[in-house]
């Protein structure tokens, strides 16, 4: 219960975000994601794509491509609730999949080991780097396959001091904020 009380307030302050807000904050949030050694180092790149105000991806998408390295987005398999990671090759690739999330239109399935950072959405986290996501699962059963490094892109006001947790959440290697980093 503790656990739908934290999702709905934090939709509807992510809700209540203006659009220069989420730009701005945004921009702040991935020059912090360009600037770590994990990010730097990697090739290949596992990224959400963004969708109702959570810190815009698009552009990092479209930088990291650039730069000749190689993008993998998640494709959620409604039927298991596992994500199938999906390389692309541009962001014209996509189009609303599930949920209303943006999907590549051709699966070229990815080994998860293959990966070698994953870029996280989430609800709300915690000072311990826990994650709150929309119930599901997916991203933490999906964590379970791959060795990548985890950062986690959110707003500040989306961390609170502690989440509750059970043994199948898998907690984040690092979380970036417009506002600071844990």
């Amino acid at each position: 219960m503790i656990k739908e009380v934290i999702r709905t307030k934090m939709r509807r302050l992510r809700r209540d975000l203006t659009s220069e807000q989420v730009r701005e904050y945004s921009k702040i949030i991935q020059y912090k994601l360009e600037s770590r050694k994990a990010f730097k180092e990697a090739e290949t790149i596992m990224l959400y794509i963004s969708f109702a105000k959570e810190p815009e991806t698009l552009p990092i998408i479209e930088k990291i491509l650039s730069e000749g390295k190689k993008v993998v987005v998640p494709v959620s398999n409604l039927s298991t609730n596992t994500i199938i990671p999906t390389y692309i090759n541009g962001v014209d690739e996509l189009i609303p999949g599930a949920y209303g999330i943006l999907e590549p239109t051709i699966i070229r399935a990815v080994n998860p080991m293959d990966i070698d950072l994953v870029v996280i959405p989430g609800i709300a986290f915690d000072m311990h780097r826990n994650r709150l996501g929309f119930g599901m699962g997916y991203y933490d059963k999906f964590l379970a396959t791959t060795e990548a490094a985890r950062i986690a892109l959110c707003y500040d006001f989306q961390v609170v001091d502690d989440l509750p947790t059970n043994e199948l959440d898998i907690p984040m290697d690092l979380i970036l904020t417009e506002k600071g980093e844990i």
